[in-house]
Order: C-alpha cells, then sequence, then structure tokens
C-alpha cells in the first residue's frame, strides 16, 4: 500500500498534526453501527456498488477519526469521482502506482482539478488486495478458486463491502504514512472507490483508492 499527499502546487513533506477536538456530536455520530445487510452483499466484478464501499470505507475511517479526538469527514462527489478515476485506470492498466500514464489523470493533482478547484490540499491512498479473503492468511490453492484456509480447511469466502473496506482501512491505519493522512486535520472530506481485475491472481484483483481533501 502507498500513499501521496501534495498542497495544491507543490509536494509536501508529511506531518502528522493532531489535534484535540471532543465534540460529542462527532464521537456519537461515529460509534452508530454500520448496521445494513447491504454492506454484507459480496463484491461482483460486474455490478460494482460504489456507493456502498464509499460509505463502509468513510464509516471505518470517522472511527479511527473518533478515537483521536478529530472532526470526522464528510464524503462530497468531487473526492469520490477522483478516486473512482484512480481506482478505474489502475485497474484497466493493472499499474499499481499514485502516478499513471494516462492523459488528464497523470496524478492526483490533475485527478482533482478535473473535479473541483475547490480544495486546498489534497491526498491519497492506494491499496492492492484480492477479491477473496485471503488477508495474510495460508491457503490450499484451486484452480476453481475454491480455496480453503490451510489451517482449518474452511472455505475462503469472497469479500463483502463491509469486509473489504475493513481490511483497508484496518491495512492503511497500520501504516504510519497512509494513517497520517488519515489523521490529518487540514482535510475534511473524503471518497474511496475499488476496482476489480478478474485477470489478477487469485481469481481477481483489487485496485482501491482513497482520496482526501481540504
Amino acid at each position: 500500500m502507498t500513499h501521496f499527499i501534495f498542497r495544491n502546487a507543490s509536494i509536501l513533506v508529511f506531518i502528522m498534526i493532531l489535534s484535540i477536538f471532543t465534540g460529542s456530536g462527532a464521537r456519537a455520530a461515529c460509534l452508530a453501527p454500520l448496521s445494513s445487510t447491504s454492506y454484507d452483499r459480496q463484491i461482483n466484478s460486474g455490478s460494482i456498488n460504489q456507493d456502498l464501499f464509499n460509505r463502509a470505507v468513510l464509516y471505518y475511517t470517522n472511527k479511527i477519526r473518533c478515537r483521536r479526538g478529530l472532526p470526522l469527514f464528510d464524503s462530497t462527489r468531487d473526492v469520490i469521482s477522483a478516486a473512482n478515476t484512480q481506482a478505474r485506470n489502475m485497474t484497466r492498466t493493472r499499474i499499481y502506482s499514485h502516478e499513471l500514464n494516462v492523459s488528464g489523470a497523470r496524478n492526483l493533482r490533475e485527478r482533482m482539478r478535473n473535479q473541483t478547484r475547490n480544495f486546498r490540499t489534497a491526498g491519497e491512498n492506494i491499496a492492492k488486495n484480492f477479491v477473496y479473503v485471503l488477508n495474510g492468511r495460508p491457503y490450499i490453492p484451486a484452480a476453481n478458486c475454491a480455496f480453503r484456509y490451510l489451517n482449518t480447511r474452511q472455505p475462503v469466502p469472497i469479500h463483502t463491502y463491509r469486509s473489504l473496506a475493513e481490511e483497508l482501512v484496518g491495512s492503511w491505519e497500520s501504516s504510519r504514512g497512509h494513517l497520517a493522512n488519515i489523521l490529518n486535520r487540514r482535510f475534511t472530506r473524503m471518497g474511496a472507490a475499488f476496482g476489480i481485475d478478474r485477470r489478477g491472481q487469485l481469481c481477481g484483483e483489487v485496485y482501491a483508492s482513497q482520496v482526501f481533501a481540504g
């Protein structure tokens, strides 16, 4: 997983700044459970519900913000669209990078400017994962995608919107650079999207993007 940040016209060195924000409204909102069963639908490359994924990523990201006493992110069309552009292009080109040789979307600055001029600073986390819930666990290979966990012999399930979002946000949280984006108090909004490359390893690879702006 990699991270990237810029302040409109120039690259920034990461500086993690934690603010003291103890608004009771923000804390209460982020503790509300992600209860809808819609999030437990299996992801499907033929019909990806980006809205479900974005809302799940927003929920788990805001839980981290809440624990640190930070104001919660909103999710707006501009950052969602920028994330969707990057996820789609990484999937199409099969290149896992913040910078792609795609006209008008070569880097985060271009992707954001194509969506809005209403931002001063922006950042991006990207991730590459699998359609199946492997999460680093040993598994028994299977030509027909019927993988089983090595220790339990139980079938490996396909990710749901909930499990994919939770795993990706958990991975970003465990990385200092990615966490700096999540905790950056200059950012006020966040959007996320993903694509599935069925040509990839283990019956499908996931390319995801999380974009922040302020």
